[in-house]
């Protein structure tokens, strides 16, 4: 087992916790009617930021987990060094990406309103471009594990449940309001990808 595939095994694993915690902050926390509803949002930001504090943190910690689960499924699946996982591999680190900036962008707007109660500096574009990203960052993540999923498929690299599975999630990640079913799919697919990896040999 390679290096990156055990660091890809401790990654898929604290996914699942990270991805926990993200569903647990969204439904407990910041509820999930008030995550469509953007003056809902605003009004947590002023009057108690601490759960949208929390939300972006687990997004930086997300993404550093998605980046070794991207580099070490790339090295996996990769004995073929396909074009189509390296655009795979190119749209997951473009998923990170917008997640980053995302993040960075909503803990600007909860400063903006909760310290600066400054409305106004961020405004409706502001809350837009976060929506974006979001969107953005779920998208595009989708549709890297899509691609991947197909390839282990094709390559018989993976067990064709989880890849079927992959495929699935993939799928539902392209319909904005399914995220919670996401998540959920997300922490089955996590949990089973880690048991593969530990797996000395990709082709076994």
């Amino acid at each position: 087992m390679t290096h990156l595939q055990k660091l890809g095994v401790i990654a898929a694993f604290i996914n699942v916790i990270v991805l926990t915690a993200t569903l647990a902050t969204a439904v407990f926390l910041i509820k999930v009617s008030a995550i469509s509803d953007p003056n809902r949002l605003i009004d947590l930001a002023i009057d108690n930021p601490t759960p949208l504090l929390i939300q972006d943190g687990l997004k930086f910690v997300s993404a550093i987990i998605s980046s070794v689960l991207i580099l070490a499924l790339a090295g996996y699946l990769g004995h073929d060094a396909s074009a189509l996982l390296s655009i795979a591999t190119g749209l997951g680190f473009l998923s990170v990406s917008c997640l980053i900036s995302n993040a960075i962008l909503s803990l600007s707007g909860i400063f903006q309103f909760s310290i600066w109660n400054s409305p106004a500096l961020s405004g409706d574009s502001l809350n837009s471009m976060i929506g974006i990203l979001a969107m953005a960052a779920i998208g595009l993540d989708g549709l890297w594990l899509l691609l991947v999923s197909w390839i282990a498929l094709k390559g018989q690299q993976l067990p064709s449940p989880l890849c079927w599975l992959g495929l699935g999630i993939g799928i539902l990640s392209l319909v904005p309001p399914l995220g919670i079913i996401v998540l959920l799919l997300s922490v089955v697919w996590s949990v089973w990808m880690g048991k593969v990896l530990l797996r000395e040999d990709p082709a076994s």
